[in-house]
């Protein structure tokens, strides 16, 4: 390539005029398909814009040689700055176009690596002052970088974009630093020029929507806060930036909307239009009055004026067709189809919804996943997850509405696979956590649809039946099965030695990088080559034995199946015999369907497929009873002694399709759901007594958890028992009871002073049963502070997450309500029982309610006495609380106990 000379090198403007000039062409989702001889796309206007790029003698064939490795690497080599300039802007212009226009992620991929590789050639010492367009080498790389973290948030990788976009804002603020040592306060060139604000607050919105994903509110709300700092509105010499005074008008007017006060709203608009239509740059106009328009109409359709709405619609789109990103354009499709909701009579509101939802994908290959139809017929797949989410969830909502169930569980399906997609990208638990929670809505919806579906179909009622029962499993079982999955499990015997030695060997690998402090660019490459090693190797696993495909299904964080369920429950999985001297098992899983209905999902031991039934009750009016007569003492001894036949009446519909999904004397495992997590149904009256008197009963988060703990690799208990009581010197009932049970096992048990938090640790990871007896205390906003108040700290649910406890069968918490635990939206407990479960202990014995000293103690004592008698957990419960209610027949002194986890 020629060297350009200083008189050669261009001005800014002509920079920019070489680059872009006129649109290149109109494009719109339906012109981009396969063509039948090509991989190929047709219509692209990245095509077309990267035809123009090699038309462009100032590119001097770059954009012909670059696919070429071995003369892209001896041109960067030896760069040449003025050169980079032009390319550096073109290969940005054709990353965004791929990625924003076209949706294709893997071509923006390409060019975005490529504008990365141009950044990094400039010397280190080129400053903002040696620039054209006043950007200097960190710059260059920081927008590089964000142009990388949007191909991985359209891809849902969240956790990879915000881990780029911070290394983006550490470049901004070393090329602030450079600017101010040179004392160059006038803004770079290309910022007038096109009169915008620069990246920073493009930067910081993103970030904070990168860390509201991740779970990370404080992070979320101090990015918004810089992103708006000084005002949304910023002006430079006296000329407007008029993208974000825009924005800003609009937010203020769609804030006024959500608060119905529509010809506020409407002022704000107006004057969004107004600054849109008087802009007299070329770049950036369009676009700023279509989104003013399309403002605007949703204001109209608010007030019911459909036709003015659907006028502005219009005007909007032909604006900004073929100039803007497609996301402008799905917009306004969108807001079509809400006027078409409102007014069926002027338009299809489906074809709006398909229509929008183009724009988020790319033609379909062979064997691709997360495909759907267009309006036209062709395959579509999803390439912005992210931006495909509330499209799904809009239209499969519409289709509900419309009484089209099949069409819906079709779109619901899609939108939880890219639920599933962004999940995968979340790094941690705690991000896969918030992803989780915040889309847990549409895992109820699917599960709904598809038992409206059974319901109505007598051919598939019992597959429909069956897909809600994974359809609630994968909402509620996610969390456990990831932590399980990178645990010590017992891989089958049947796996080849080599599989097993490979596995362990990359699990070690990402153990250790998931342990990093810090990330780094070099880590993402490294963690995803791990990722895909691990699922070639798991695939070859699974394709051994059905044992080693259960196993890989644990790893890989799949819910247990309905069959795998019926199978171990009926004590012939993995080779096991049927235990005759035990009871039958049935798993039930709760879930509200909506305000008035509560499904009841019951697997037992050899059930081909899952039961169910549909109860009416009013979940509003039973999370009031609930929050108004448990979580405390007092309550519960109020509703007890006054109040009793209310609390009969009001979970009789809760109680009778247990009863009837189970004979008496089966084992009944509840999943529970919403507020039926604080109530001990076993005390409610079912027949002519209470449930616990007819069954015994356990808890347990999911069915999974049941299922997936048996693969966990067991350790041989080095101490059968551990004891602690009255760490605090004020518990006297407490003290004697864990007395009794030292001298009743043999072992001296830990009181006062000696019954520390460290005591307890070692005591988890090494003793096969653990008993404590002890206050416990539980905090609202943050569950896993809660926690067992011992002799030198409050152990909290945190502290004994991070223990590993592979002996341990039993713990109980004989203290103040340490049962007591938060749910979230995914039905995913928080606080001590989950802390202790995901440690690794089998079977969890805990209070919902502080439980009087006397009361506990005759209780535990008849609990032990069962299970020395060789009796099953969740049965030796039962008749201890059977046998404590004979002697005081109020049930707030007996029924405070639950067993969650391993009922045998």
């Amino acid at each position: 390539m020629a060297p350009v000379t200083g008189s050669e090198r261009p001005t800014g403007e002509e920079a920019l005029r070489s680059l872009w000039g006129p649109p290149v062409s109109a494009w719109r989702p339906a012109d981009q398909r396969v063509d039948a001889d090509s991989v190929r796309t047709t219509g692209s206007l990245g095509d077309a814009l990267l035809a123009k790029c090699r038309e462009n003698p100032d590119h001097d064939g770059f954009f012909d040689r670059v696919e070429d490795e071995t003369a892209l690497s001896a041109w960067l080599a030896d760069p040449i700055p003025p050169r980079l300039e032009l390319l550096i802007w073109a290969t940005n212009a054709l990353a965004y176009t791929y990625r924003v226009k076209d949706r294709d992620v893997g071509r923006a991929r390409y060019w975005t690596a490529v504008e990365m590789r141009l950044a990094r050639a400039f010397p280190a010492d080129y400053t903002p002052a040696d620039s054209v367009m006043g950007y200097g080498r960190d710059k260059r790389i920081a927008v590089a970088l964000m142009g990388m973290a949007d191909n991985e948030e359209l891809e849902g990788a969240i956790a990879h974009a915000h881990d780029l976009l911070l290394e983006a804002e550490r470049r901004l603020d070393a090329e602030d630093a450079l600017r101010e040592r040179l004392s160059i306060a006038e803004r770079p060139l290309v910022e007038r020029l096109l009169s915008v604000t620069g990246d920073r607050r493009d930067l910081y919105g993103r970030l904070a929507g990168t860390a509201r994903q991740l779970g990370d509110p404080g992070a979320a709300q101090r990015y918004w806060n810089l992103s708006h700092k000084g005002g949304a509105i910023d002006r430079e010499e006296d000329v407007p930036i008029a993208g974000v005074e825009i924005d800003a008008l609009i937010q203020r007017g769609r804030f006024h909307l959500s608060r119905e006060e529509p010809d506020r709203a409407l002022s704000y608009f107006q004057r969004a239009v107004d600054i849109a239509n008087t802009e007299t740059l070329a770049q950036g106009a369009a676009e700023n009055a279509g989104y003013a328009y399309r403002a605007m109409a949703d204001a109209h359709r608010s007030l019911g004026n459909a036709r003015s709405a659907l006028a502005l619609l219009d005007r909007a789109a032909r604006l900004i067709e073929g100039k803007v990103n497609a996301m402008r354009l799905a917009g306004i499709h969108m807001s079509r189809a809400r006027v078409f909701r409102d007014r069926p009579d002027l338009g299809d509101a489906l074809e709006q919804y398909l229509r929008s939802l183009e724009y988020c994908g790319v033609p379909a290959g062979p064997g691709d996943e997360d495909t759907w139809e267009a309006a036209d017929g062709k395959l579509l797949r999803i390439a912005a997850a992210d931006r495909a989410w509330p499209i799904l969830r809009e239209v499969a909502d519409y289709l509900e509405q419309s009484r089209r169930p099949g069409e819906a569980e079709r779109f619901l399906r899609l939108a939880t696979t890219v639920v599933e997609r962004v999940r995968y990208g979340a790094f941690d638990e705690k991000s896969r956590m918030a992803v989780q929670n915040d889309r847990a809505d549409a895992y109820v919806s699917l599960a709904r649809v598809q038992l409206r579906l059974a319901a109505a179909s007598l051919e598939e009622r019992s597959t429909l039946v069956d897909e809600a029962w994974r359809t609630v499993e994968t909402l509620r079982a996610r969390s456990f099965l990831d932590v399980l999955g990178d645990a010590e499990l017992t891989v089958p015997r049947e796996v080849p030695a080599q599989l097993v030695r490979s596995e362990a060997a990359l699990l070690d690998r990402r153990r250790l990088l998931r342990a990093l402090p810090a990330r780094d660019s070099g880590f993402w490459p490294e963690f995803r080559a791990v990722e895909e090693e691990l699922a070639a190797t798991w695939n070859a696993m699974a394709s051994t034995t059905p044992a080693a495909r259960e196993y890989v299904n644990v790893r890989q964080a799949r819910p247990t199946p309905h069959s795998a369920m019926s199978s171990m429950l009926a004590g012939q999985s993995a080779g096991q015999e049927p235990d005759a001297s035990s009871s039958r098992a049935v798993v039930v899983n709760l879930l509200f369907l909506d305000d008035d209905r509560l499904a009841f999902l019951a697997v037992g031991g050899g059930d081909e497929h899952v039961r169910v039934a549909v109860a009416r009750v009013d979940r509003k009016r039973l999370t009031r009873f609930v929050a108004a007569n448990f979580g405390s003492a007092s309550r519960v001894y109020e509703l007890a002694v006054d109040l009793e036949d209310l609390f009969h009446h009001e979970m009789a519909g809760v109680v009778a399709p247990l009863a009837d999904l189970c004979d008496p004397g089966d084992t009944v495992v509840i999943c529970p759901t919403g507020p039926l997590h604080h109530v001990p149904l076993g005390a409610v009256r079912c027949g002519p007594d209470v449930l616990l008197a007819r069954n015994p009963l356990a808890v347990t988060p999911s069915a999974s958890l049941l299922h997936s703990r048996r693969l966990a690799a067991r350790e041989r208990a080095r101490s059968a028992h551990a004891v602690f009581g009255d760490p605090t010197g004020d518990l006297p009932h407490a003290r004697l009871e864990a007395e009794e049970l030292g001298e009743l096992w043999g072992v001296p048990a830990h009181f006062g002073t000696a019954a520390t938090g460290d005591a307890v640790l070692e005591a988890l990871g090494s003793a096969g049963t653990v008993h404590m007896a002890a206050h416990a205390r539980f905090s609202a906003p943050d569950p896993l502070a809660s926690g067992l108040v011992m002799a030198d700290r409050v152990l909290s649910a945190r502290e004994i997450l991070r223990a590993r406890a592979p002996a341990l069968d039993l713990v109980t918490l004989s203290a103040c309500e340490t049962g007591v635990y938060h749910a979230d939206a995914s039905e995913d407990v928080m606080g001590l029982t989950r802390a202790l479960l995901f440690a690794g202990a089998g079977s969890v014995l805990v209070s919902l309610w502080t439980v009087a000293d006397s009361s506990t103690r005759r209780l535990m004592t008849g609990f032990y006495a069962e299970l020395r008698r060789g009796t099953a957990k969740a049965e030796a419960l039962r008749r201890a609380a059977l046998a404590a209610r004979a002697e005081d027949a109020r049930f707030d002194q007996w029924a405070g106990f639950v067993l969650m986890g391993a009922w045998a």
